[in-house]
Protein backbone atom coordinates (compact mmCIF):
# COMPACT_ATOMS: atom_id res chain seq x y z
CA UNK A 1 0.00 0.00 0.00
CA UNK A 2 1.65 3.56 -0.38
CA UNK A 3 -0.19 6.46 0.76
CA UNK A 4 -2.04 9.11 -1.55
CA UNK A 5 0.68 11.84 -1.00
CA UNK A 6 3.46 9.78 -2.31
CA UNK A 7 4.57 10.10 -6.10
CA UNK A 8 6.78 6.77 -5.96
CA UNK A 9 6.53 3.19 -4.27
CA UNK A 10 8.75 4.12 -1.35
CA UNK A 11 10.02 -0.08 -1.60
CA UNK A 12 10.40 -0.10 -5.63
CA UNK A 13 10.49 3.36 -6.56
CA UNK A 14 7.84 3.11 -9.30
CA UNK A 15 5.73 5.95 -10.17
CA UNK A 16 1.86 5.55 -8.38
CA UNK A 17 0.63 7.42 -11.63
CA UNK A 18 0.89 7.20 -15.27
CA UNK A 19 1.67 11.13 -15.77
CA UNK A 20 4.66 10.70 -13.42
CA UNK A 21 6.24 7.81 -15.59
CA UNK A 22 5.78 9.30 -18.51
CA UNK A 23 7.17 12.42 -17.42
CA UNK A 24 9.96 10.74 -15.80
CA UNK A 25 10.90 8.83 -19.07
CA UNK A 26 10.63 12.00 -21.33
CA UNK A 27 11.70 14.85 -18.94
CA UNK A 28 13.85 16.19 -16.11
CA UNK A 29 12.29 17.29 -12.99
CA UNK A 30 13.32 21.17 -11.73
CA UNK A 31 15.56 19.93 -9.56
CA UNK A 32 17.59 18.09 -11.75
CA UNK A 33 17.57 21.05 -13.88
CA UNK A 34 18.85 22.70 -11.30
CA UNK A 35 21.37 20.40 -10.42
CA UNK A 36 22.71 20.29 -13.44
CA UNK A 37 23.07 24.01 -13.86
CA UNK A 38 25.18 23.90 -10.46
CA UNK A 39 27.39 21.46 -12.09
CA UNK A 40 27.82 23.72 -15.36
CA UNK A 41 28.68 26.63 -13.62
CA UNK A 42 31.75 24.93 -11.06
CA UNK A 43 32.55 23.29 -14.06
CA UNK A 44 33.39 26.38 -16.46
CA UNK A 45 34.44 28.34 -13.40
CA UNK A 46 37.07 25.42 -12.63
CA UNK A 47 38.43 25.81 -16.39
CA UNK A 48 39.01 29.18 -16.23
CA UNK A 49 40.89 29.19 -13.32
CA UNK A 50 43.00 26.29 -14.77
CA UNK A 51 44.12 28.62 -18.33
CA UNK A 52 44.93 31.24 -15.39
CA UNK A 53 47.20 28.94 -13.95
CA UNK A 54 48.70 27.42 -16.93
CA UNK A 55 49.19 30.57 -18.71
CA UNK A 56 48.80 32.81 -21.72
CA UNK A 57 45.71 31.17 -23.90
CA UNK A 58 44.34 31.86 -26.76
CA UNK A 59 40.69 30.43 -27.57
CA UNK A 60 40.71 30.79 -31.64
CA UNK A 61 43.66 29.51 -32.62
CA UNK A 62 46.45 31.25 -31.06
CA UNK A 63 49.65 30.58 -29.38
CA UNK A 64 50.09 28.34 -26.38
CA UNK A 65 52.33 29.01 -24.12
CA UNK A 66 53.42 25.85 -21.94
CA UNK A 67 56.69 26.72 -20.88
CA UNK A 68 57.87 29.32 -18.65
CA UNK A 69 54.48 31.48 -18.27
CA UNK A 70 56.99 34.55 -18.95
CA UNK A 71 55.42 35.15 -22.62
CA UNK A 72 58.92 35.10 -23.79
CA UNK A 73 59.75 33.83 -27.46
CA UNK A 74 63.11 32.46 -28.72
CA UNK A 75 65.78 34.63 -29.93
CA UNK A 76 65.22 35.06 -33.33
CA UNK A 77 68.17 34.12 -35.88
CA UNK A 78 68.42 36.83 -38.96
CA UNK A 79 70.26 38.51 -41.24
CA UNK A 80 70.96 41.70 -41.25
CA UNK A 81 69.69 42.33 -44.99
CA UNK A 82 66.74 40.57 -44.24
CA UNK A 83 65.55 42.89 -41.21
CA UNK A 84 65.93 45.97 -44.04
CA UNK A 85 64.15 44.36 -46.72
CA UNK A 86 61.57 43.51 -43.96
CA UNK A 87 60.90 47.43 -42.93
CA UNK A 88 61.68 47.99 -46.61
CA UNK A 89 58.41 46.13 -47.76
CA UNK A 90 56.03 46.48 -44.60
CA UNK A 91 56.59 48.48 -41.90
CA UNK A 92 54.07 47.76 -39.97
CA UNK A 93 54.39 43.73 -40.21
CA UNK A 94 57.96 43.86 -39.32
CA UNK A 95 57.03 45.81 -36.36
CA UNK A 96 54.91 43.43 -35.44
CA UNK A 97 57.76 40.85 -36.09
CA UNK A 98 60.68 41.97 -34.05
CA UNK A 99 58.80 43.80 -31.40
CA UNK A 100 60.50 43.23 -28.10
CA UNK A 101 62.04 40.42 -29.61
CA UNK A 102 65.67 38.93 -28.75
CA UNK A 103 67.70 38.69 -31.97
CA UNK A 104 71.09 36.89 -33.17
CA UNK A 105 71.53 39.24 -35.95
CA UNK A 106 75.04 38.58 -38.85
CA UNK A 107 75.76 40.34 -41.50
CA UNK A 108 78.58 42.19 -42.99
CA UNK A 109 80.27 45.06 -40.56
CA UNK A 110 80.65 48.53 -42.15
CA UNK A 111 82.07 50.73 -39.90
CA UNK A 112 81.78 51.85 -36.30
CA UNK A 113 79.78 55.48 -35.65
CA UNK A 114 80.25 56.75 -32.19
CA UNK A 115 76.44 57.78 -30.70
CA UNK A 116 75.69 61.11 -28.44
CA UNK A 117 77.68 59.61 -25.44
CA UNK A 118 81.28 58.98 -27.48
CA UNK A 119 79.90 55.21 -27.52
CA UNK A 120 80.54 53.17 -30.24
CA UNK A 121 77.35 52.12 -32.61
CA UNK A 122 77.68 49.21 -35.34
CA UNK A 123 76.61 49.56 -38.85
CA UNK A 124 76.23 46.33 -40.79
CA UNK A 125 76.16 46.84 -44.56
CA UNK A 126 72.55 46.48 -46.22
CA UNK A 127 71.30 46.51 -50.14
CA UNK A 128 70.87 50.33 -49.71
CA UNK A 129 74.31 52.17 -49.29
CA UNK A 130 72.35 54.96 -47.54
CA UNK A 131 70.04 53.14 -45.08
CA UNK A 132 72.98 51.00 -43.30
CA UNK A 133 70.81 48.97 -40.10
CA UNK A 134 72.44 50.30 -36.53
CA UNK A 135 73.26 48.60 -33.79
CA UNK A 136 73.69 49.88 -29.90
CA UNK A 137 76.80 48.32 -28.55
CA UNK A 138 76.50 47.41 -24.85
CA UNK A 139 79.86 48.56 -22.95
CA UNK A 140 80.86 44.69 -22.68
CA UNK A 141 81.11 44.79 -26.61
CA UNK A 142 83.72 47.94 -26.65
CA UNK A 143 86.75 46.92 -26.92
CA UNK A 144 85.90 44.32 -29.67
CA UNK A 145 84.09 46.98 -31.96
CA UNK A 146 87.36 48.59 -32.27
CA UNK A 147 89.22 45.15 -33.48
CA UNK A 148 86.60 44.82 -36.54
CA UNK A 149 87.50 45.33 -40.00
CA UNK A 150 85.02 46.91 -42.65
CA UNK A 151 83.89 43.61 -44.83
CA UNK A 152 84.19 41.34 -41.67
CA UNK A 153 80.98 38.84 -40.82
CA UNK A 154 80.30 39.57 -37.81
CA UNK A 155 77.44 38.63 -35.37
CA UNK A 156 75.41 39.90 -32.84
CA UNK A 157 73.17 39.14 -29.69
CA UNK A 158 70.35 42.11 -29.24
CA UNK A 159 68.11 42.40 -27.12
CA UNK A 160 65.09 44.14 -28.77
CA UNK A 161 64.15 46.56 -32.05
CA UNK A 162 63.75 50.13 -31.89
CA UNK A 163 63.16 52.83 -33.78
CA UNK A 164 60.17 55.08 -35.22
CA UNK A 165 59.39 55.83 -38.99
CA UNK A 166 61.82 54.48 -41.47
CA UNK A 167 64.74 54.88 -38.95
CA UNK A 168 65.13 51.12 -36.97
CA UNK A 169 68.19 49.87 -34.96
CA UNK A 170 69.07 46.94 -32.56
CA UNK A 171 69.58 47.92 -29.04
CA UNK A 172 71.82 46.92 -26.38
CA UNK A 173 74.02 44.46 -28.64
CA UNK A 174 76.97 42.25 -27.75
CA UNK A 175 79.24 40.71 -30.02
CA UNK A 176 79.15 36.82 -30.41
CA UNK A 177 82.52 35.89 -30.25
CA UNK A 178 83.91 34.60 -34.00
CA UNK A 179 84.54 30.86 -34.18
CA UNK A 180 88.13 29.86 -34.69
CA UNK A 181 89.81 30.69 -37.49
CA UNK A 182 86.84 33.13 -39.11
CA UNK A 183 89.04 36.07 -37.96
CA UNK A 184 89.43 38.79 -40.79
CA UNK A 185 93.50 37.61 -41.50
CA UNK A 186 95.92 40.36 -41.06
CA UNK A 187 97.52 41.95 -43.95
CA UNK A 188 101.01 40.86 -44.95
CA UNK A 189 104.02 42.73 -45.15
CA UNK A 190 104.30 44.91 -48.52
CA UNK A 191 107.52 44.14 -50.02
CA UNK A 192 108.60 47.41 -49.71
CA UNK A 193 108.27 47.27 -45.84
CA UNK A 194 109.66 44.01 -45.27
CA UNK A 195 113.22 43.98 -44.33
CA UNK A 196 115.52 41.98 -46.88
CA UNK A 197 117.59 39.30 -46.02
CA UNK A 198 121.04 39.59 -46.14
CA UNK A 199 122.81 38.49 -48.84
CA UNK A 200 125.29 35.93 -48.40
CA UNK A 201 128.71 37.38 -49.02
CA UNK A 202 126.86 41.26 -48.11
CA UNK A 203 129.73 42.86 -46.25
CA UNK A 204 127.14 45.93 -46.29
Amino acid sequence: MVPPHREFCPQCGTPTRTGLRERRQGERSPEELRRNRRNVLVIGAAMVAGFAIIGPFSLFGGDIDLGSGDGQRAPLVIEAEQIYAAFRDDAEAADERFDDREMVVSGEFLRIVPDSGGNPDLRFRTSNPGGPLGADLAPISHEAAARLRPGQRVTVNCQRMAGYGNAHWLQNCSIETPPEGSATPSASPSPSSATPAPTEGNSG
